[in-house]
């Protein structure tokens, strides 16, 4: 497997501490991408303050394991591994190994996810992950292909088989202008997580925290021409309320 990184005692990717692993390789495009360095499925080279070096190392499922179990100590208050990209999901066939391994060892497993991903490696997933965080992005299918690169009636059908599996989700939302934060897609949302209640709901704007690994990478980062503001941010939480869903507001 290629990996960006492994990041210990995250508190923001899933109940209590977590252990977070960043799979390299996406098959969207979101031009307000956080982490640019996960989306080739190579590895790359960068150049930071004039030194080079390289994104994406090269690990296996036994070494990662024992990265992952020097934390365990700290998963007893609900923590556990989150699987995070990139696409996560594109790496289970190679991670199931790894997977039955934490699942015998009790450990709680999480992903991040676009979930605009092929019935197999969804079906893998269903059998070992606890929690899904599910991304809500663009939901008109000839937007989201035109913008993201991602088919929207995949998407829904993947939510329809999590929801039907009694998996426990958590839906997030990244709120940029135009793409996300408008009218039409608001209500398309609404309209979702209606039918498909999670066990809470995260909405967060988008940020520029990844500016310098743009650079990195010789690629410009995308202007947000309009910010969405708070007052913007307050309303859009009290709208998911009306619904009787849990809202946060993420400060990422």
């Amino acid at each position: 497997m290629l990996i960006t990184n492994i990041q210990r005692f995250s508190l923001h990717d899933g109940p209590g501490i977590r252990t977070t692993v960043f799979l390299k390789g996406c098959n969207l495009r979101c031009p307000w991408c956080a982490n640019p360095e996960n989306l080739s499925f190579q590895k790359e080279e960068y150049v930071k303050d004039g030194i080079k070096g390289i994104y994406g190392y090269e690990i296996s499922g036994e070494e990662l394991e024992k990265e992952i179990l020097k934390d365990k100590i700290y998963y007893e208050d609900g923590g556990g591994v989150t699987f995070s990209g990139g696409e996560a999901l594109l790496a289970f066939k190679e991670l199931e190994p790894l997977l039955k391994k934490l699942k015998e060892d009790k450990i709680n497993i999480c992903v991040e996810t676009a979930l605009m991903v092929k019935n197999e490696l969804l079906e893998i997933a269903l059998n070992y992950v606890d929690l899904f965080i599910i991304d809500i992005k663009i939901l008109d299918d000839s937007y989201s292909k035109e913008i993201i690169g991602g088919k929207v009636q995949l998407y829904k059908d993947n939510i329809d088989r999590v929801f039907k599996a009694n998996k426990k989700f958590i839906f997030r939302i990244p709120l940029i202008k135009p793409y996300t934060c408008n009218e039409a897609n608001l209500n398309e949302i609404y309209s979702l997580i209606q039918q498909y209640p999670p066990e809470k709901l995260e909405i967060f704007k988008v940020h520029r925290l990844a500016e310098n690994k743009y650079k990195s990478l010789n690629k410009k980062m995308i202007e947000i021409q309009e910010e969405v503001t708070e007052q913007d941010m307050k309303k859009i939480k009290k709208d998911i309320e009306k619904f009787a869903i849990n809202v946060d507001i993420c400060k990422l």
